[in-house]
């Protein structure tokens, strides 16, 4: 199902079940980015409501997920669910609001979206599905917030993920990953790195290709791999020496983005 589709149903289910709540919906990720891929690709949205969602909301969007998960080739639909007030500020930390990942509604913790990458992705690349358009919204995107959570995410998330991936790979040197998985580990951080050097913001495929012109000639070979995986729908398997190298090449990165920020 191609992402305009996918999105005029989620409006058509989302009014029938909560009639006015969602006031503005903008899509963002690897649609706005232009790297959306069918069959692999989820579709990630900032919805908006008019005041921060209560407990009822939030069961009323519980249902809109349920049902969307009955929609036959739908894909996930993901994000966090704001009120307009939350845009005019820096996106805080600790933030409670509603959220989507893997087409499940959560209303249990923070949602890793409420963060200043979201924040200037939409300003600047966000699609408008509905409500107001995005130059009219205010929406603060700090350049030094967006970098220092691009490090922070390396020295932390991504540490942890290259450290898991290479123990895995030498504990079970006879396995294979899936496409999809060695794509998020081999682009992944690549996509931060973009950011804590650039200030802008990438898809999986820009990541690639942009990975090519900064990454080490060793990690070369893995890159195109990984940008012809990700071209492929993210099907096949990588064995676990391929991975490893997607995990040293995580490292590079990290390296490279904390030793810049010192």
């Amino acid at each position: 199902m191609d992402p305009r589709t996918a999105i005029n149903t989620y409006l058509d289910i989302a009014d029938s079940v909560a009639p006015g709540l969602v006031e503005g919906l903008y899509v963002v990720g690897s649609v706005a980015l232009r790297d959306w891929v069918e069959g692999c690709s989820d579709i990630d949205i900032v919805a908006v409501t008019a005041e921060p969602a209560s407990d009822d909301d939030a069961g009323s969007l519980r249902t809109v997920h349920a049902l969307l998960a009955e929609v036959p080739d739908l894909p996930s639909i993901d994000g966090p669910y704001l009120a307009w007030g939350d845009l005019v500020v820096e996106p805080a930390t600790g933030l409670h609001r509603p959220w989507s990942l893997d087409g499940r509604l959560h209303h249990d913790g923070d949602c890793f979206e409420i963060n200043p990458v979201t924040w200037f992705t939409l300003a600047n690349y966000g699609v408008l599905a509905r409500g107001p358009a995005l130059d009219k919204l205010g929406i603060p995107t700090d350049t030094e917030a967006r970098v220092r959570f691009a490090v922070d995410n390396l020295r932390t998330y991504w540490t942890e993920v290259a450290g898991q991936v290479l123990a895995t790979c030498e504990a079970q040197p006879d396995a294979s990953f899936d496409g999809a998985s060695f794509t998020w580990v081999a682009l992944g951080a690549l996509r931060l790195h973009y950011t804590a050097f650039t200030g802008d913001v990438t898809s999986k495929r820009g990541a690639g290709i942009y990975g090519l012109s900064v990454a080490p000639v060793e990690f070369h070979a893995l890159l195109n791999d990984a940008i012809e995986c990700r071209a492929n729908g993210e099907t096949g398997e990588a064995p676990a020496d391929r991975m490893a190298d997607a995990a040293r090449l995580v490292q590079w990165v990290v390296d490279e983005a904390v030793a810049a920020s010192a």
